[in-house]
């Protein structure tokens, strides 16, 4: 049986819509460049883990 959370909905206009969906992507895009840069950072200080491919692979 469904259970409904949210009876009412909210009506955003189009260009503000638009930009709500740019700034998520952009925020987006910033949480993975900063992951990507704490990635480097981690490898030039050697923090690295090793894990068979195996393992990896059963991970995802």
């Amino acid at each position: 049986m469904s259970k409904t959370i949210v009876e009412d909905t909210v009506t955003i206009p189009k260009d503000e819509y638009k930009l709500l969906r740019e700034m998520y992507k952009t925020v987006k895009r910033q949480q993975f460049l900063l992951r990507i840069t704490d990635a480097e950072k981690n490898l030039r200080l050697g923090k690295i883990k090793k894990v068979p491919v195996e393992e990896f692979i059963e991970s995802i």
